[in-house]
């Protein structure tokens, strides 16, 4: 008696398989990547981005960090579902393979007519089908039943042959057509899981200058950054800020005899004070 387990595997069936393999490994990994963006959220300042209209990058940050993270995972989702569709069982019949012979877009008719051999002798899958009805009907009037049935028996190895192909280049060509979807899924996730590990990692402000009672007289401080800075009570008296940035700047007590404005005029001729005489711009 024949071990079952030592049958010889069909080849058909054992690329089909590896195509289905391959389409597991494609669903686990874009799980992988869907879990590791939610994980990876946990590790980033999302939390601590301003909620407001994106008038400019900081506040444009959260919303392309929603968006990129919601596209991204849209993305991996569709590409899950793609690989899923590999794994759906599909079996071309020589029916089907008759309606569809027509069809330029049907991967398996486009087959056989390229390769008309793989049709076991006939022309079409019409051809085919009609010598199986033929030899059918002929039963009823046969005289020897037995060769009619094997003549049968012979051609539905046939026609089972025909099928597995056309079962195999559907297959096929579902996985090909899957791949430049995953691919296009993949480039997607990329672009957008980098758009959101920007903007949901903004840059460290800078720490505001503590210059509280310096004494900066005669200092030349032109173009200086100082947004945020805390000025409490320093000596600027002579010192040139032109264009300088006091963007949030604390300024209470600060003595300006003398010194030129960011936007360029005189702290004399502007009462003694830069209050209100910022960089141009």
């Amino acid at each position: 008696m024949t071990d079952p387990a030592a049958a010889p595997v069909d080849p058909i069936e054992r690329a089909n398989e590896r195509l289905r393999e391959a389409a597991k490994w494609f669903v686990g990994s874009a799980a992988a990547v869907g879990a590791a963006l939610v994980a990876g959220s946990q590790f980033t300042t999302i939390g601590r981005l301003p909620l407001d209209w994106p008038t400019d990058v900081a506040h444009a940050r959260l919303w392309i960090a929603i968006a990129g993270a919601a596209v991204a995972l849209t993305a991996i989702v569709s590409a899950m579902w793609v690989a899923v569709r590999i794994l759906v069982p599909v079996n071309v019949l020589l029916a089907d393979l008759k309606d569809e012979w027509d069809d330029p877009r049907a991967p398996a008719a486009r087959f056989f007519r390229r390769h008309p051999k793989y049709l076991q002798g006939f022309a079409d899958p019409a051809e085919l089908e009609a010598e199986r009805d033929r030899l059918i009907g002929a039963l009823g009037t046969a005289a020897d039943r037995d060769a009619v049935l094997a003549d049968i028996a012979n051609l539905d190895l046939r026609v089972d042959a025909v099928e597995q192909m056309a079962t195999h280049e559907t297959l096929k060509a579902r996985f090909a057509r899957g791949i430049r979807q995953l691919a296009a899924a993949a480039a997607v996730t990329a672009v957008c899981v980098v758009g959101f590990t920007w903007a949901a990692n903004p840059p460290a402000a800078a720490p505001a200058a503590d210059l509280r009672g310096a004494r900066l007289s005669g200092a030349v401080l032109r173009d200086a950054d100082l947004r945020n800075a805390r000025l409490d009570n320093a000596d600027l008296s002579g010192a040139d800020l032109t264009g300088a940035d006091l963007t949030g700047a604390s300024i209470a007590g600060v003595r300006w005899a003398g010194a030129t404005c960011p936007d360029g005029v005189s702290a004399d001729a502007a009462g003694g004070t830069c209050a209100g005489h910022r960089r141009p711009g």
